[in-house]
This record gives C-alpha cells, sequence and structure tokens, in this order.
C-alpha cells in the first residue's frame, strides 16, 4: 500500500528529477507511437485512429477537470483524499453513463458525418472506458503525494503497447485494431494499480463538495479548452483535408512535442507544490522562476535537434511527403519552447486557485487560431494546422504573462536560466549538423544518422549547461544521487 503525503511534503527538486526520468521514457514512446501506428497498419488508419482518439479525448475533458480537481484539493494541507476521489468517480461514471447514451442516439448521425465506421463504436467505448479510469488514477497519485509516478506509470503502459502492436503487426490493419490494444493495456495496468495504491473513494461530505465546486467550475471548462486548444489543428484538419493530413501533422506533432511534453509532465509535481505551499501560507514561491524557466529546458534542446535533423527524420516518417513534415515539424518544435513556458506558468496559476486565468488565455487563442487552418487547411494541409497552432500558441503565451504579473506579482522567468538555455541551443545546432553532415557521407542509414544525431544533440546541450550553470551541476549531482540510491536499493 502507497503511505498517503500531504503535497506540502513534496520536495520539488526530486520530484522533477524522477518525473523527468520518466517522462523521457514515456515522452519517447509516445512520439513513436505515431510512426509505429503508420508502420504497423496505414497512415489512413493512423490519420483516422488519431483522429478518434483525440475526439474521444475532447468528449471525456470534463473529468479530467473533476480529476484535476481531485490532485489540487487533495494535496492542500489537512484535505483528506478519500472524499474527492469518491467524487470524481461518481462524476466519470455518470459521465460516460450519459455519453453513452447520447452516442448510441447519435450513432447513425456520427457514422454518417465522421470517420466512424460501425464496426468502430464498440472500440471507441472501451477506449473512452480507459481514458476516463486513466485521468483519475494519474491524478490520484498525483493528490497523495507521489507526481511523478504519472510518467512511469504511462510509460510502462506505452512501453506494453508498442510491443503488442509490433508483435501482431502482420495481423493489424484498421484503426479499431489501435483501439482495441491500447484500452486492454491501459485497464489492464490501471486496475490493478488502482487497487494497489490502497486509496478507497467514500462519499463526499458538504465540505468536501464546496471545496471541489470552488475549482471544478473553472477546471472543467480549461480542461475543455485545453484539449481543444492542443488538438486543434487536428479537428479542423480531420473536417477540411484528408486523414493523410490529419496523419502527418499528428505524427511531426509528436516528434515535435517531445519538449513541451516533459514541461507538461513537469507542470504536475510544480501544481501539487505551489498548491501545498499556497495552502501553507507562502506567498513568495521563491523556487517558482527558476522551476518554470528550467523546465523548458528539452524544449529548446529538441528544437536545436529539429533544425539540425528534421531532414533525416521526415525520410523515415513520411517518405514521399518531406518537405511538409519538415515544415510542419519546425513550426512546432519552435512555437514549442513558448508552450513549455506558459504551459507550467499557468499550472503554477491553478496551483495557487486561479484555473479561471487559464481557461481565459486558452479561450483567447482559440479564437485568434482556429481561422488559419479553416482557411487555409484544404490547400496547405498539414503545414495550415502548424501556422495554427504557432498563432494560438503565441497568443496564450502573451497573455499568460500578462496575467502572471497580476498572479504573482511578476513574471516567473530566470533570465540567467534562460540566457544558458538558448546558448545551450546554438551549441547543440551546430554539433548536431556536424554530426549529421559526417554520419551522412560515411552512407548510413536515416535511422542511425537520427540515432546518433539525437545522442550528440543531448550531450552537446547538456554538457555545456553543467559546464557554465551552477544550478545545473545541482540537478545533475542531484539525479546522480538517486539514481544511486536507486540501484543501491534494487541490489543491496
Amino acid at each position: 500500500m502507497v503511505e498517503q503525503r500531504d503535497g506540502d511534503e513534496i520536495d520539488l527538486l526530486d520530484s522533477s528529477i524522477r518525473t523527468t526520468s520518466g517522462a523521457l521514457l514515456s515522452t519517447t514512446l509516445f512520439v513513436l507511437s505515431g510512426i509505429v501506428y503508420a508502420f504497423v497498419t496505414s497512415p489512413g488508419a493512423t490519420g483516422t485512429y488519431f483522429f478518434i482518439s483525440i475526439s474521444v479525448s475532447l468528449v471525456l475533458r470534463p473529468i479530467r477537470g473533476i480529476s484535476q480537481t481531485l490532485q489540487k484539493v487533495g494535496s492542500e494541507r489537512g484535505e483528506a483524499v478519500g472524499p474527492y476521489f469518491g467524487l470524481a468517480m461518481l462524476f466519470a461514471l455518470g459521465y460516460l453513463l450519459v455519453a453513452g447514451v447520447a452516442v448510441a442516439a447519435l450513432a447513425g448521425v456520427i457514422v454518417r458525418n465522421t470517420v466512424v465506421s460501425p464496426g468502430l463504436l464498440v472500440p471507441v467505448g472501451l477506449y473512452a472506458l480507459a481514458v476516463a479510469l486513466s485521468m483519475i488514477v494519474t491524478s490520484l497519485v498525483g493528490a497523495i503525494g507521489y507526481p511523478s509516478a504519472e510518467t512511469w506509470l504511462t510509460g510502462t503502459q506505452s512501453a506494453i503497447q508498442l510491443s503488442i502492436l509490433l508483435a501482431l503487426a502482420p495481423s493489424l490493419t484498421t484503426a479499431g485494431d489501435l483501439l482495441l490494444i491500447v484500452a486492454g493495456v491501459r485497464l489492464a495496468v490501471l486496475v490493478p494499480v488502482t487497487v494497489a495504491l490502497g486509496v478507497l473513494p467514500t462519499l463526499p461530505d458538504r465540505h468536501a463538495v464546496e471545496r471541489a465546486w470552488d475549482f471544478a467550475k473553472w477546471s472543467v471548462p480549461d480542461q475543455v479548452l485545453d484539449r481543444l486548444s492542443y488538438n486543434m489543428p487536428v479537428y479542423v484538419l480531420g473536417v477540411v483535408a484528408t486523414p493523410a493530413a490529419v496523419g502527418i501533422y499528428e505524427a511531426a506533432d509528436r516528434f515535435a512535442d517531445f519538449g513541451a511534453t516533459i514541461s507538461w509532465r513537469l507542470s504536475s509535481p510544480l501544481l501539487t507544490k505551489v498548491s501545498g505551499d499556497s495552502s501553507a501560507g507562502d506567498t513568495q514561491l521563491a523556487y517558482l522562476d527558476g522551476a518554470v524557466t528550467g523546465g523548458t529546458g528539452v524544449t529548446f534542446v529538441v528544437f536545436g535537434y529539429l533544425l539540425a535533423a528534421h531532414d533525416v527524420v521526415a525520410r523515415i516518417a513520411f517518405a514521399g511527403s518531406e518537405s511538409v513534415f519538415s515544415a510542419t515539424v519546425l513550426l512546432v518544435g519552435g512555437v514549442n519552447i513558448l508552450r513549455g513556458f506558459w504551459t507550467l506558468t499557468s499550472h503554477a496559476m491553478e496551483g495557487v486557485g486561479k484555473p479561471s486565468v487559464s481557461f481565459r488565455t486558452k479561450l483567447y487563442g482559440l479564437a485568434f487560431s482556429v481561422p488559419v487552418p479553416v482557411i487555409f487547411g484544404a490547400e496547405f494541409g498539414a503545414v495550415a494546422g502548424a501556422a495554427g497552432y504557432g498563432v494560438m500558441n503565441l497568443v496564450i503565451f502573451g497573455y499568460v504573462l500578462y496575467y502572471a504579473r497580476g498572479v504573482f506579482g511578476r513574471i516567473p522567468l530566470d533570465s540567467r536560466v534562460a540566457a544558458y538555455l538558448t546558448v545551450g541551443l546554438g551549441v547543440s545546432f551546430a554539433l548536431t549538423t556536424g554530426a549529421v553532415a559526417g554520419l551522412a557521407r560515411a552512407g548510413l542509414s536515416p535511422i542511425v544518422v537520427a540515432s546518433v544525431a539525437a545522442v550528440t544533440c543531448l550531450v552537446g546541450f547538456g554538457g555545456f549547461l553543467v559546464a557554465v550553470s551552477e544550478p545545473a551541476r545541482l540537478v545533475a549531482t542531484r539525479t546522480a544521487a538517486l539514481w544511486r540510491g536507486r540501484v543501491r536499493s534494487l541490489f543491496g
């Protein structure tokens, strides 16, 4: 049984290091999944799967709003987790029941007007159940004080999924096959994990309902907008363009989104830490600037890599559509530096009880960005989706900076860390460009070139930071100490 802890007891550095370790695994597998899906089925089936899975995530986003409430309020000092866990479970069951009835009633309309065929309705239902359970369980482990476990849980699921998909590749042909395997693995992993956590859901009392409502009345619509804003290009391209355009955009987005996904993962321990400290009366949050700025670091690494090796990746992922893939991946990768920053800042504002701010910024971003792929999507496909994504993130970034001054009294930016990251991007780009040119002249395969280039970029970036930055050396030293302790506990 997991020992329950209050959120204010979490050491942010240790939690972030553990989160990053798990996030590197889970995000790497998430990035590769887009390519694996296309490999075992086809770009069209992959595009259909992406459209369905993303649409399901949007429909179920209110459940994520309630689970976010579970993590935020459950992590506050003096609050019990059980009532908020119970509230999240009751809400999810009721919501799934209503959604299921609605889908059954509208099945004919859905089949006629979307990529969903009659044979996909059952796989979609099982997938929706698995997604809802995943939302609640990941928030539960954060609420009880182990937000870093979320990434390891996700990574484990992804590793099993991809292994099964590759093993069954000759027999997989449709989006329904992908949906059933992903849903089955999630349920097989999450149900035992939920039991092992040892947290019993209880009926919420009036206090729990009132506390949950104070946060959820903004968290629920914010989570809907969060998913809608993140996947807006896919939704629009799914209507105005082709399944292939959806597949190219989503695969490029997953690749370019590696760094922003790490930032998003790090936002969970940051939210939990800020929530616990804020409830204890800490209004300064002295660690905030460094945590937010440093948490964007991987987005710089990814962009440096993409600048140097995007054409190699394009030849591997989408032969015949290299130019479209390259343009898409570079647009998304560049703007994700901003996305990483505003994601961490928004979650910190949620940690002090301001989910309304996050809701407003995403609403503004959508208002300005949706017309871009709507107007240009039919002609330019995935590139138009990436352009809309860029506009949205620029708008949200600007508004987050504006609201951060009112919430924290400052923009949470450590200028020295930001300068180190920027120079590190240049260093990693130069080293990776040289590596790609040399390996290509040697006649090595694109997969080998891309893999060695990734290692070169990471080592160059990390080595530069450790050489010039005291905080980077502190993180490296603490990371080594944590891993030594883990190894000793396993083999001692």
